[in-house]
């Protein structure tokens, strides 16, 4: 399925709307003018994961950086994840593909810039496949799947993104482990592959076989 990528709010926000909000580690929030502070910038549009556009997920990461005085980034980090991996690291690589001017005040001052990315596609919500009540297997390690749920993996559940067949079985499947063992992950996998899943009938929209969700640890 072909959708439309939405152009990526963090380059607007930062190159073209200049509008990030500095924090200074030593002195709190900041209010001087941005072009004040960074200059010119040159940056790259960032370029959305060929993987993530397959499996149409979305979401928003929002980090932090500091500016080096050559004029590099550095110090970025993920503040807040999008809950997926490949989208933190894109968006990672981005900033760090920045160039400000070199010896500026922000740099001598260790200011602490915020930034997030956006992530999305722009067309309608296509209709997704649904968990089939009841198919998935008994576990005695899962309780459940709880589909569409985007939730970070942790000690409750793990997060999945997969393709389905048409017929209705999970296919390709990639876990969030975030920090789980793999073990856990490659079982939350195969329980997912118990399950099935299919259209609802009423749902008249462009069918797309990718889903994601958590499957629920008891």
């Amino acid at each position: 399925m072909k959708k439309k990528l939405l152009a990526l709010a963090a380059v607007a926000l930062i190159f073209a709307a200049l509008n990030l909000v500095p924090r200074s580690a030593q002195s709190g929030p900041q209010r001087a003018p941005l072009q004040a502070l960074v200059g010119d910038a040159s940056c790259v549009q960032p370029q959305w994961p060929a993987e993530a556009r397959r499996y149409e997920i979305e979401g928003a990461t929002t980090l932090r950086f500091e500016i080096g005085m050559d004029g590099a980034v550095q110090n970025a980090a993920i503040t807040r994840s999008s809950g997926w991996q490949i989208l933190d690291e894109a968006a990672l690589h981005s900033i760090a593909q920045c160039r400000f001017q070199p010896k500026l005040p922000a740099a001598r001052d260790g200011t602490v810039f915020p930034l997030q990315y956006v992530w999305k596609f722009d067309d309608a919500p296509a209709a997704h496949p649904l968990l089939v009540a009841g198919s998935c297997q008994p576990s005695e390690r899962f309780a459940a799947f709880r589909e569409a749920d985007p939730r970070p993996s942790g000690k409750d559940g793990i997060l999945l993104r997969f393709l389905l067949t048409p017929e209705g079985v999970p296919a390709r499947i990639v876990a969030e482990a975030a920090g789980q063992p793999p073990e856990l992950a490659q079982q939350a996998a195969a329980y997912l592959q118990s399950c099935r899943f299919a259209y609802d009938p009423n749902n008249k929209a462009e069918h797309t076989d990718t889903a994601f969700g958590r499957v629920v640890l008891r």
